[in-house]
């Protein structure tokens, strides 16, 4: 696992007790940052219900969830106050938290707060959660800070989604224009 600069662990894992035991061992012994979605984040939460796996990291771990596994991961959905329901988390677990939804929240354990409003309903589609993981991770992977990375790919996620056609989006769509996003942000910049 040391070759890499990132892990991104979840999407399309499947469920089941021996995954689980699976996930948090390499959560436990793999000193690499590492995004956590889908699968992963049901696996990866101790049977106990505690956050004993991730309070053990020492790198850097970000988690993506929409609110049935924020709520599964002991996040307060009930919470009308959606920002700090998800400071909560991301304090309470030591992690980045992605709190997917119409407005995305990220926040990491400092407290620090960023909202997305990039995308739309369109990107609540079954795979495309994934493809978020997997821009946050090569964000990661190409030296970003977790936090800014997460933000950073929460952004450009919106922006694909957001560029799809009208309606009728699947993940693929989204893979398909992350390149001409990133382009276009990078000339942007210049």
């Amino acid at each position: 696992m040391y070759r890499f600069a990132c892990l991104v662990m979840g999407p399309g894992l499947g469920r089941g007790d021996d995954i689980g035991v699976e996930v948090r061992g390499v959560l436990r012994e793999c000193d690499v940052p590492t995004v956590v979605d889908g699968d992963g984040l049901v696996a990866a939460v101790d049977p106990s219900g505690g956050h004993s796996v991730f309070l053990g990291r020492t790198a850097p771990t970000v988690l993506t969830p929409h609110d049935g596994e924020f709520a599964m991961l002991g996040g307060d959905v009930s919470n009308p106050d959606r920002i700090a329901a998800t400071r909560a988390l991301a304090e309470t677990t030591r992690c980045v938290v992605v709190r997917k939804g119409p407005t995305t929240i990220v926040s990491n354990p400092a407290g620090d707060v960023f909202l997305s409003t990039s995308g739309d309903e369109r990107l609540a589609t079954a795979g495309s959660g994934d493809v978020l993981a997997g821009v946050i991770g090569a964000c990661i992977a190409r030296g970003l800070d977790p936090f800014l990375a997460a933000v950073a790919g929460v952004h450009i996620h919106g922006l694909a989604g957001s560029s799809c056609a009208q309606e009728g989006v699947i993940a693929r769509d989204v893979v398909s224009v992350l390149g001409e996003i990133m382009s276009k942000l990078v000339n942007d910049v210049r």
